[in-house]
């Protein structure tokens, strides 16, 4: 159950203030959501993929590719939410981890440091390839062995002038 309580109203804290003054708020979690939260799989993976000993420190970019989500683990109790993409499954998986670290007694740290934004596109680079010739297609204009041997000569000339300077 999540332990973090608004004193004055006894409610459940799911928003969070990150940065850019931006406010995170976690999805209630459904009842099949609840499960997969309290599994004693899910209580494994936290300590064993998240907190492991040799990974302390680094960021852990194998849940963000596939939820939009990634964490640093600080020590054995504490990980530090660094990224969270705005999308539906995201906020509901940092939902369900926030659960998980509640329920075990563990800390998930959101603050001034943890960016929650939209995912990545790269709309401009597409329509900037579209507008652009292929490489390809230059080449094309040119006899391939015309491409060869010119710098093939190229070389040739290179190589000698060295060798005569040795």
């Amino acid at each position: 159950m999540n332990k973090k309580i608004d004193e004055k109203t006894d409610k459940i804290i799911r928003e969070y203030e990150v940065n850019d003054n931006q406010k995170l708020i976690l999805p209630q979690l459904s009842i099949h959501q609840l499960e997969i939260a309290t599994d004693e799989d899910a209580e494994q993976f936290v300590k064993e993929m998240i907190h492991d000993e040799g990974t302390l420190g680094f960021p852990l970019f194998s849940i963000y590719k596939k939820y939009g989500i990634m964490f640093q683990a600080i020590d054995a109790t504490t990980a530090h939410v660094l990224l969270i993409i705005n999308e539906k499954l995201s906020l509901e998986t940092l939902a369900m981890f926030n659960h998980i670290y509640n329920r075990i007694g563990l800390n998930l740290v959101f603050d001034k440091m943890t960016v929650f934004r939209p995912r990545y596109t790269n709309e401009t680079s597409a329509e900037n390839t579209e507008q652009k010739p292929s490489q390809g297609k230059k080449v094309d204009k040119f006899s391939s062995e015309g491409l060869f041997q010119e710098t093939k000569s190229k070389q040739l000339k290179l190589d000698v002038v060295g060798m005569e300077v040795a």
